[in-house]
């Protein structure tokens, strides 16, 4: 079936059958990072499933019937963890929920970018097509990790095509620039590193341009990875927190914009990932008004962050805390991330019309897109 990719994001439509026997149109987020089902408030009380909304969460009380393509997916025996508290999350995406790695795992699936097309399979059923890479795979979490080789050194990264990017610790990035200086880099989370606007000091994250680098057997190029400090949950690096969740230690997860010019094969049975490269690039993901935006729950938009260069805000007038309201014709309030994320993209020196509002008065400010790698 067809997908849409919002942010970077894989979204598709499903279906579920409530407790009278109707069935709900719900969109969901396709995520091979996240074991859990995660649902919004409102999809859970539709649906009538009764849970604990606690972090913990718990396997829901009745089996879900679930139709995704006219076709049944088996969701049974899936943890269900409803996010309270982060509506932004949905509003974002305006979705339902996810479609977990614990459920992809029990097919054989295909993400073929280029066509923008998802196939789950029977094991078996599909004869693999591309280049095979050998992974490893948590049989309780689904979570696909590969190994890679940059620079010389070997690492090892979860294949996560739920994130807008890939991540990896600021420790990681900064012996890489120390290594290789004339490598492209910058500070500050644009375009699709911007992930949420919720994770720690986004507006100083470290970017960074892979000039080439080896995952499993795929070579892969120009491709930007983003430097994550230790956060909230234990104060941990990403490496480490991430693999509670992956087979063995993980250095931290590539997303889509390393991958998403091929055709994805998750052979999970086989424990291999198949890729096949199609036509066309986006090398130029980074050329952007260079802000750093978290969505409210009003849905609207602040302003976290105005990315430096040389030590000066590449955006004049504008301050941590301002509300973008609109970009050219785009009205951001309600709109998606990637919607949002899109307008502000161009081309060098192009200029961009913002409005803004601050302390209730709204302003405009001419923008300039800048390439920041």
């Amino acid at each position: 079936m067809p997908f849409i990719l919002d942010h970077n994001r894989m979204l598709i439509e499903a279906e579920f059958e409530r407790k009278d026997g109707t069935w709900r149109k719900a969109r969901l987020w396709v995520d091979t990072g996240n074991p859990d089902f995660l649902i919004s408030e409102e999809f859970a009380q539709d649906m009538g499933i009764g849970i604990d909304t606690g972090n913990a969460g718990q396997i829901a009380e009745r089996q879900m019937k679930v139709r995704i393509g006219s076709k049944p997916v088996n969701f049974d025996g899936i943890k269900v963890v409803v996010g309270s508290g982060i509506q932004w999350l949905f509003n974002t995406m305006q979705i339902d929920g996810n479609v977990p790695s614990t459920v992809l795992q029990k097919y054989q699936v295909v993400f073929d970018y280029p066509l923008q097309q998802i196939i789950l399979a029977e094991p078996g059923i599909l004869t693999p097509r591309g280049v095979r890479s050998p992974a490893r795979i948590n049989p309780v979490t689904g979570i696909v990790q590969m190994d890679a080789v940059i620079d010389g050194e070997n690492y090892s990264f979860a294949l996560d095509n739920g994130s807008s990017f890939s991540f990896v610790s600021d420790d990681m990035v900064a012996k890489l620039i120390q290594r290789n200086p004339k490598w492209l880099s910058s500070k500050g989370a644009v375009g699709c590193a911007n992930i949420w606007g919720y994770w720690p000091e986004e507006e100083t994250w470290p970017l960074l341009r892979l000039p080439v680098f080896q995952w499993g057997n795929v070579t892969i190029t120009d491709a930007v990875i983003a430097g994550l400090p230790p956060f909230f949950r234990g104060n941990t690096d990403v490496g480490t927190w991430y693999s509670r969740k992956s087979a063995r230690p993980v250095n931290g997860f590539l997303g889509p914009n390393v991958f998403k010019a091929y055709r994805v094969e998750i052979v999970y049975a086989d424990s291999a990932v198949y890729f096949e490269k199609g036509t066309g690039t986006d090398i130029q993901d980074m050329d952007m008004v260079g802000l750093t935006l978290r969505p409210l729950e009003d849905q609207r938009w602040a302003v976290i962050g105005i990315v430096n260069k040389d030590g000066k805000p590449i955006v004049e007038g504008i301050e941590k805390g301002d509300i973008l309201l609109q970009v050219g014709n785009l009205k951001t309030t309600g709109a998606t991330m990637g919607t949002v994320i899109d307008a502000l993209r161009g081309t060098p020196g192009e200029r961009k019309i913002l409005l803004l509002e601050r302390e209730g008065k709204p302003f405009t400010v001419k923008a300039e897109v800048e390439r920041f790698l």
